[in-house]
């Protein structure tokens, strides 16, 4: 807060401007002022509160409130830390125990979680819920929050309370690097026939290219089909599904995004896909998303079958604009909509063929399902 110093005493200029007559505040402050308002307020407790103000968390508070006001789950504002840890997630590496998150029916639900994190070696499973991080209550937090809770330096310990069905399970976990894998592949084979297999669990940066490496490459060594798995994938960057959609749909439009004014932009496929290979998606409910976005094409499009079950239902974006201060807002802009016109928010898409995974069984029964699907 800034101040005046004057006549050996320290004035608040929030407190100054209070003191100058009605008719003079009008001339430079006209009608209602929000940050007049806020700044008075904060002089008054930064000089009158029993115990010390932090000014700092109190306005970060105070935009968090602003946010909290839009009743918009993927609505967030980051502090710079929060931020700095945002783009390390983006950018494929952070520190912490390695869960990815989606607000769904309000409650902040494990997704997945990454292979060889501290979550996944403490048999952290998609499904549960968390509660708790530490002492501090989930309920009615964003995600943003709850993963800045879980966030800290590495060889660091926290907990999460988990809910998981009727039972509540404490996780003791130690926090450390991860590396997400983005990416992977393999060469699958049924009677005879190879078969690729892609499995890609966010779209970060370049997302678009890994899958036409992977899908390059698994064609050259002679796979006749490719499966995509976008099971667990919780989404990330609009573009990057656009590049993933382009390396299976060779024109047309992938998505089309429509602001509140009505005004409709299409995102096109970019025109060098191969077409001509066959070949299915793997979904479920935590298919989200940038994700969804990618299911839907290719299901308007007719270019293959989704097998798996219904995905999530996520159908608006967001953007992020940075802030002066470090950190960022990230809200949402605008809904989508298939290359149908088709409204998936809320609702989740339909796989063509359901398919469940039996947690009682080693095989991977929608694998299974696609395999069988593609070498018929």
């Amino acid at each position: 807060m800034l101040g005046l110093y004057f006549g050996g005493h320290y004035y608040r200029l929030s407190l100054v401007f209070y003191s100058l007559p009605e008719s003079v505040r009008n001339v430079f402050f006209p009608g209602d002022n929000i940050l007049q308002l806020q700044r008075e307020v904060e002089g008054i407790l930064q000089d009158s509160f029993y115990k010390t103000v932090d000014s700092s968390a109190m306005e970060n508070s105070a935009m968090e409130g602003m946010i909290k006001s839009l009743d918009d789950p993927y609505t967030a504002y980051f502090s710079p830390e929060d931020f700095r840890y945002f783009q390390e997630h983006t950018n494929g590496s952070f520190v912490g125990v390695g869960v990815l998150l989606e607000t769904k029916d309000g409650k902040l639900t494990i997704v997945d979680t990454i292979e060889g994190s501290p979550a996944q070696d403490a048999g952290i499973k998609p499904g549960d819920i968390i509660t708790a991080v530490d002492d501090q209550a989930i309920e009615g937090r964003t995600e943003e929050e709850a993963v800045a809770f879980m966030r800290g330096k590495a060889e660091t310990r926290v907990v999460l309370h988990i809910k998981r069905g009727e039972e509540v399970i404490d996780f003791e976990l130690m926090r450390k690097a991860i590396e997400i894998p983005i990416i992977s592949e393999k060469m699958l084979d049924r009677s005879g026939k190879k078969i690729g297999y892609v499995r890609l669990d966010q779209f970060s940066l370049d997302a678009g290219p890994r899958v036409q490496g992977s899908v390059d490459r698994l064609t050259k060594e002679g796979a006749q089909a490719i499966i995509l798995d976008l099971r667990n994938n919780g989404g990330g960057l609009l573009d990057e599904a656009v590049n993933v959609g382009s390396v299976f749909i060779e024109d047309g439009p992938i998505v089309s995004v429509v602001s509140r004014d009505g005004r409709s932009e299409v995102y096109t496929a970019r025109g060098d896909a191969n077409e001509t290979i066959p070949m299915v998606v793997l979904v479920n409910g935590y298919t989200a998303s940038a994700s969804e976005i990618v299911a839907g094409a290719i299901k308007d499009d007719a270019r293959g079958k989704l097998i798996g079950e219904k995905t999530f239902g996520k159908g608006v974006v967001q953007n992020i604009n940075p802030l002066s201060n470090g950190g960022a807002i990230k809200f949402t802009s605008g809904s989508y909509y298939t290359p149908r016109g088709i409204d998936i928010n809320k609702i989740g898409i339909e796989p063509d063929i359901p398919a469940v995974d039996d947690p009682a069984t080693p095989a991977d029964e929608v694998i299974e399902r696609a395999l069988f699907e593609l070498a018929s």
